[in-house]
């Protein structure tokens, strides 16, 4: 239910740069999403597609890149995903790991007609 919330946000500022812009409507919406960040794109289409019924957003689409979180050894400097790790470095084989969460939310483009 989180993503009510932030498609809410989406929405209103996607709305207002169309409306500021004099678009007739937005096509789809480009989000940049870290792996971490506990969206899900396929929710937040879902809000848009009620929350723009009779806007110029009617019917957008929402395409998102999943961006991993990474992974460094603090004693090599190996930088490796998230999806890589096996709680040692592949590299050499240290446990002295650093998470680097990627949380991002990031409406990256949108297209237009």
């Amino acid at each position: 239910m989180h993503e009510l919330a932030v498609t809410e946000y989406v929405f209103n500022l996607v709305k207002k740069q169309a409306d500021a812009a004099g678009v007739s409507h937005v096509d789809k919406i480009h989000f940049l999403l870290g792996d971490q960040c506990e969206y899900v794109p396929e929710i937040i289409e879902e809000y848009l597609q009620v929350m723009s019924e009779g806007t110029a957003l009617s019917g957008v689409k929402v395409d998102a890149v999943i961006k991993e979180s990474t992974v460094v050894c603090k004693n090599c400097n190996h930088k490796f995903t998230r999806h890589e790790f096996k709680d040692v470095c592949p590299k050499c084989g240290s446990a002295n790991l650093k998470l680097n969460r990627c949380t991002d939310f990031i409406v990256k483009n949108i297209e237009v007609s």
